[in-house]
């Protein structure tokens, strides 16, 4: 009986937490945190591919060449909807 109750409990709170992730997640892409979140990390793995290029050249190895980093263009339209919404409703 014990075990019953603790899997019903568990499983309730399981779906609780998938749809309120979902809701966040939801809210994030309307407010344009992604977009922001997309921009951070090409920055950062631009960042990653400049020191490793560095490090190869320092060490004199360079068996293999630098290779660029290549990710889809970040536009910040949603971020840029978001501003504007927000300038106007003050």
């Amino acid at each position: 009986m014990r075990r019953t109750v603790w899997i019903a409990l568990g499983a309730t709170a399981g779906v609780i937490a998938y749809r309120r992730g979902q809701r966040l997640l939801e809210d994030a892409k309307a407010k344009g945190v992604v977009g922001s979140v997309q921009a951070a990390t090409l920055s950062a793995s631009t960042v990653a591919a400049s020191a490793r290029s560095l490090l190869e050249g320092v060490s004199g190895s360079a068996a293999s060449p630098a290779t660029p980093v290549r990710s889809a263009p970040v536009t910040g339209a949603a971020a840029a909807r978001v501003l504007a919404e927000s300038r106007a409703a003050s």
